[in-house]
């Protein structure tokens, strides 16, 4: 049977073996510790008064056997101070006992007397501790040999309550992202998770969130294509349609002129799927951009070439003011081209027979660097502002009817927008029924 660990169960195990181990060390070291300071001191005791004795008597252990104990060992029985010197060679010094000196030797506590760094001899003692200090030092080792069994069973509950705590502190950001997760992957793309971290939890929300809002995006335009696509063919296809149900009941020969509409709706069908391939590619930010230094005032000249002919027919004046320096900007040129194109030939559709088109260019600085500014201002009847913010959407017209009548698909301008930002510039739009409209194109010249 396979047994699945959560990582909050991971969690609290790893915190409760660090924690155990943690106090078990802590408490063996602490152990040693003490005992060997006891050790110290009461090594320091049992050699102290020899010594003494030494160094008073310059170096010398002469009379030592009629040394006197301390009173606190006078008042010992003979096998609670059993003490033997011996000297450096080897030979018996002192004693002070009922047993044997030699199982003393064999069998005590062994410490070295230094004088000035040299072993002047070697105490031998077995109960050699003061009552005081041995009552201490067995009851605080025993203490701690008794705590040896209470503390781990405490140590485990404080690491249970900390790794319950510590876990659910830790998992939160994770529960709370799982079923967000979950219902991104069932299709609810429009759920979002508020960041309450800046550790690498927030990250991970700040991340899922973005991922979900590229998602969303790309439905919509998934979504938004089809539906454009769907609505801009039925009716080329309807007409394309009828044209050849014309011809194949009349049964005879074809005249040119009967296939020139099917002609101009194939036309219009491969421009529609270009400009949609294009924008598409724009909004997925995957436009390639052949950028050169391009000098905008022959770029935006040409342009006025191809559209003067229809303005000049509408009695339509196009009015240019260039500034007197060279305008340079880094672009690619055949993409400003659209951009202005699709823009003029907005404005000159839309401006009526005896209006005015101006197209005016000046430098400005933002952010320390510098931006070609090319205004198209016309005399039209203007737009709603209610409609201006939707302007820029693609197959959006401000007058259904007329825009078709127009042969207008209602592209020009979003392939404008995207092919501008693409560039790092900005395209506007100012209004005013009856007054006219004005586009404002930025493009960096760095």
């Amino acid at each position: 049977m396979n047994v699945r660990w959560c990582i909050g169960d991971k969690l609290f195990g790893a915190m409760a073996v660090l924690v155990l181990f943690v106090t078990l060390g802590y408490f063996g070291a602490t152990h040693g510790y003490l005992k060997n300071r006891f050790e110290d001191y009461f090594k320091e005791k049992t050699t102290w008064p020899f010594e003494s004795y030494y160094k008073e008597h310059d170096n010398s252990w002469e009379g030592i056997e009629d040394m006197k104990l301390s009173d606190e060992l006078e008042q010992r029985s003979p096998d609670q101070r059993e003490i033997a010197l011996l000297s450096p060679d080897g030979s018996l010094l002192f004693y002070t006992g009922s047993g044997d000196p030699g199982s003393l030797i064999g069998q005590g506590k062994r410490n070295t007397v230094l004088v000035n760094g040299k072993t002047v001899g070697t105490v031998y003692a077995d109960r050699w501790e003061t009552t005081e200090g041995y009552l201490i030092k067995t009851h605080i080792l025993d203490s701690m040999r008794t705590s040896s069994f209470r503390v781990p069973i405490l140590t485990g509950i404080v690491a249970l309550l900390l790794g319950v705590w510590l876990t659910r502190r830790l998992t939160q950001p994770l529960n709370r992202l799982i079923p967000a997760i979950q219902k991104i992957a069932a299709g609810d793309l429009r759920i979002r998770i508020p960041v309450t971290t800046r550790d690498e939890f927030g990250k991970v929300t700040e991340t899922l969130n973005h991922m979900a809002q590229q998602l969303l995006r790309a439905e919509e335009v998934r979504k938004n294509l089809t539906a454009d696509v769907a609505h801009e063919l039925r009716t080329p296809l309807s007409n394309i349609q009828c044209k050849l149900e014309v011809i194949q009941e009349g049964g005879r020969d074809v005249p040119p002129e009967t296939l020139l509409p099917i002609q101009d709706e194939v036309i219009r069908l491969s421009m529609l799927v270009d400009d949609l391939h294009q924008l598409t590619l724009a909004e997925a930010g995957k436009l390639r951009l052949d950028r050169s230094p391009t000098d905008l005032v022959p770029l935006l000249d040409r342009i006025i070439d191809r559209v003067k002919p229809e303005a000049d027919e509408r009695k339509i004046g196009i009015v240019r003011s260039y500034p007197a320096q060279k305008t340079m900007a880094f672009v690619d040129p055949n993409r400003i081209t659209q951009v202005f194109y699709n823009v003029l030939t907005n404005a000159v559709r839309y401006t009526p027979s005896g209006g005015s088109i101006s197209i005016r260019m000046t430098d400005r600085s933002r952010d320390g660097s510098r931006l070609a500014v090319v205004d198209i201002e016309d005399t039209g009847v203007g737009i709603p502002a209610e409609q201006l913010p939707f302007l820029f959407d693609r197959f959006y017209r401000v007058e259904e009817s007329r825009s078709r009548h127009t042969g207008g698909m209602g592209l020009g301008l979003a392939i404008a927008k995207e092919f501008v930002e693409a560039h790092q510039g900005f395209i506007s739009v100012q209004s005013e029924v009856g007054r006219g409209t004005r586009f404002t194109v930025q493009l960096p010249c760095d």
